[in-house]
């Protein structure tokens, strides 16, 4: 349990002198007028929050309370955190009236996200009072800042005191052990106006200082009990107020994994230039909004879009030793995992963040120098230590992606780099075929026990990473290994439509395995049927079951027992042959609920068909990582119906994921549809954006040949939709549909290959008529109308 100080009291007037006269007329909350922003349910007051920066974030709950939540290291995820370290579990505010009458600040009337802060409203009747209580966490240098606006609603004057109390706790991420960070008791000490906090054992600090100075301590009565070997310090503030009137007060927390000197630079930096630092942040994220503008019809996922960007950039970390990457996820994964990061880079690129994209790509190279084989890492603690070198699938993965990433950018340098992973990565990969089938064997992105056979978003991977891997090898004129590559990943095509294919099911196969691993692998699914209660589901296994126990073969076989998401990477990827790919779009249309796709078919509950059905099971059950539906899911079923000309299938997914959007997190999607996992996580700006941008605006670039292309397929519903000042490479480029009318403009002139929608053709290029029944034309010129007509 918690090692609590006894009383810590400093005594001061608020109107006292400030440390920073800089910041006698900056505020937060003046200076968030006019910024866009979300406001959070009433019921999900009391379920989690997250304020983050490049370098620190904060979790709490939106009532403005900081209990001990998170399960990776149990009751310890939430508070503030610097990476590789836990700086404070959060703090308490607590107001005290002249009659001794109390209230803290932790049962918020109501929640309110911005892009760059957060805020906490309170209605403190009792005392006369209304408060709200900003949050801001800085970029470029790891601080935050609350501020606190206290307002008199009575009558008459107001005088008490406000108690801001740190409940400091220094321990490291998870994993700090396999790198000798063992968490230590915490001491404090106040010297002049700033709280240094040091863990005895490590030079971990937490410092923190207000606005206000002062000499007497004590510590507010509302801190719970938490786990943990950290203190809790406060600070005490006479506050007089006139009726009507209002004051604010600022207090700086900042920290440092190495030293003393460098928790103290960051806190002098945070308190001494915080109108700056706000500034650059704001200023960042108006920038973000600026580049790549969607504008779709769709007035929900419009919004969506436009803060998925938002919530990818509080995911974005920049760790001392380790690099730049996108967190899998808050409040539970906030570290690296080879999987979210590249499905994270395929949606980033196409909201114009290229750079994170690239800086994403060549960290994970770096995390997985340490195999020293081309495998690409699973799962890596923000210190360093690698928990899992990696599953099959991300290594496939890695290599599609680092095509992609060079498509977007023409990033020559990091192509050359990833090339070479990507040839060490095939012959890793080749090694994992146990029986030279073609197939690796072992775990794709099911984390089944027992699901390690050969795997169908393996094999659906690697084909693509075989397809990427030649066009690698052809930039880099190495024609007998892109002869190679190519040959294998024909193969693969030819072998996913015909040795996993499930004609009785019209589904691609969840594995392939011998009928005795087959049969072991179907009563875990009718074990898992039975104990989530779904009848239905255990009847098809039971005829499963009986039916592989009669086969006398011992051959190697394609089943759906689970009926899995990863069925659907065949046409995610483009390997499914068009007639086999509608058939399974339609079969995986069974497995969804209103929020969206799945992740395991036998999962689905019938009393979840449908919003109100949905809502009487959601009053009676708390949902779980078992039977779940997921965003990654929905959209690669999303990216799958738009890639086979099915953009209405496609828009349905969006529209039910989009549900989920502010559902209890406002500007987020949880990971779980609609509120249970991790409440901002990576992969959701793949799932969103890469229908859209992709596929429905149709854009794919190619910047090294100076030259993109322009497909698009859009949804019967939408009119209208564009997309304005997207980067490619060099270039700067912008897409407008409005009925058969498309303006595609560019900063710079470069080719541009514009081909029909289906069931339509091209009729007049800027004004001049084009002959009957073109399909397609090669564009030239920073600016161009195509007209269209049936």
């Amino acid at each position: 349990m918690r090692w609590s100080l006894l009383l810590l009291s400093i005594i001061l007037l608020l109107a006292s002198c400030q440390n920073n006269a800089s910041q006698n007329d900056f505020s937060i909350s003046d200076q968030l007028s006019g910024v866009s922003s979300l406001s959070g349910k009433k019921d999900y007051l009391p379920s989690p929050f997250a304020t983050a920066g490049d370098q620190m974030y904060l979790v709490g709950h939106q009532d403005g309370s900081f209990p001990d939540l998170g399960w990776h290291v149990k009751g310890e995820m939430g508070g503030l955190w610097q990476h590789p370290i836990k700086l404070s579990d959060g703090f308490a505010i607590e107001i005290t009236n002249a009659r001794h009458q109390s209230a803290c600040l932790d049962q918020a009337t109501e929640f309110v996200n911005y892009p760059i802060a957060s805020r906490h409203h309170f209605i403190l009747e009792d005392l006369g009072l209304e408060v709200n209580r900003f949050q801001f966490v800085a970029d470029k240098t790891p601080g935050l800042v609350v501020e606190v606006q206290v307002k008199n609603t009575g009558v008459s004057a107001f005088t008490g005191t406000l108690n801001f109390t740190n409940r400091v706790d220094l321990r490291p991420v998870w994993l700090g052990e396999r790198t000798n960070m063992k968490d230590q008791f915490d001491e404090v000490v106040l010297e002049k106006d700033t709280w240094i906090a040091k863990d005895t054992g490590n030079d971990w600090y937490c410092v923190w200082r207000s606005s206000l100075s002062g000499e007497e301590i004590s510590k507010a009565t509302c801190t719970p009990e938490t786990f943990g070997l950290g203190l809790e310090a406060g600070s005490e503030y006479i506050i007089e107020l006139a009726p009507g009137a209002q004051k604010v007060v600022q207090f700086f927390m900042a920290g440092s994994s190495t030293s003393k000197a460098e928790a103290l630079a960051n806190l002098d930096n945070l308190s001494q230039n915080l109108p700056r630092l706000f500034s650059d942040k704001r200023e960042k994220y108006e920038n973000i909004a600026a580049t790549a503008q969607l504008q779709v019809p769709d007035q929900d996922l419009q919004t969506a879009l436009n803060w998925t960007k938002y919530a990818s950039e509080w995911l974005r970390f920049e760790i001392p030793g380790e690099g730049v990457g996108i967190a899998a996820g808050i409040p539970d994964y906030p570290w690296w995992f080879g999987c979210d990061q590249t499905y994270s880079v395929r949606g980033l690129l196409g909201v114009g963040m290229p750079e994170m994209a690239l800086d994403i790509m060549n960290t994970l190279l770096q995390l997985s120098e340490e195999n020293g084989n081309g495998r690409i890492v699973h799962e890596v603690s923000t210190n360093g230590v690698v928990f899992n070198p990696g599953n099959i699938n991300e290594t496939p993965h890695f290599i599609s992606a680092a095509w992609e990433v060079f498509l977007w950018t023409g990033d020559e340098a990091f192509l050359a780099k990833a090339y070479e992973q990507a040839k060490a990565g095939l012959e890793w990969l080749a090694a994992q075929d146990k029986d030279g089938n073609s197939y690796p064997d072992g775990h794709g992105m099911m984390e089944i026990h027992g699901m390690d056979a050969e795997m169908m978003d393996v094999i659906a991977y690697t084909f693509e990473a075989y397809q990427a891997a030649a066009k690698m090898a052809q930039f880099f004129k190495e024609e007998e290994l892109a002869n190679k590559y190519a040959a294998q990943a024909n193969l693969l095509q030819q072998k996913i439509n015909e040795d996993w294919w499930v004609a009785d099911e019209a589904c691609f196969a969840d594995f392939r395995a011998t009928p005795q691993k087959a049969l072991e692998l179907v009563e875990g699914a009718i074990v898992r049927a039975d104990t989530l209660a779904k009848p239905w589901s255990t009847a098809d296994l039971q005829i499963a079951k009986a039916t592989i126990a009669a086969q006398q073969s011992t051959e190697i076989g394609a089943y759906a027992f689970y009926h899995n998401w990863v069925v659907n990477t065949p046409m995610e990827t483009g390997a499914a042959d068009e007639e086999k790919a509608r058939q399974a779009l339609q079969t995986g249309n069974k497995y969804v609920n209103p929020f969206g796709m799945y992740v395991t078919g036998i999962d689905r509950k019938k009393e979840e068909e449908n919003l109100e059905a949905f809502a009487a099971l959601k009053a009676k059950e708390s949902f779980n990582y078992t039977g779940a539906v997921m965003t990654l899911p929905t959209g690669v079923q999303a990216v799958s119906a738009a890639r086979y000309g099915e953009p209405d299938l496609a828009l349905d997914y969006l529209q039910r994921m989009v549900r989920s959007f502010s559902f209890a997190h406002p500007g987020s999607m949880y990971e779980v549809s609609p509120d249970y996992g991790m409440l901002v996580q990576a992969w959701n700006v793949y799932a969103l954006v890469r229908p859209v941008v992709s596929h429905f605006l149709g854009i794919q670039p190619e910047a090294h040949l100076k030259r993109f292309t322009v497909q698009p397929t859009m949804p019967a519903a939408w009119e209208k939709a564009s997309i304005k000042a997207l980067p490619v490479g060099a270039n700067t480029i912008g897409v407008s549909i409005d009925g058969d009318q498309f303006t595609i403009n560019q900063t710079l002139d470069w080719e541009v290959v514009f081909v029909a929608p289906s069931g339509k053709s091209i009729s007049r290029v800027n004004g001049e008529a084009v002959e009957a029944g073109t399909q397609e034309v090669l564009l030239k010129g920073k600016n161009n109308l195509v007209e269209l007509v049936n």
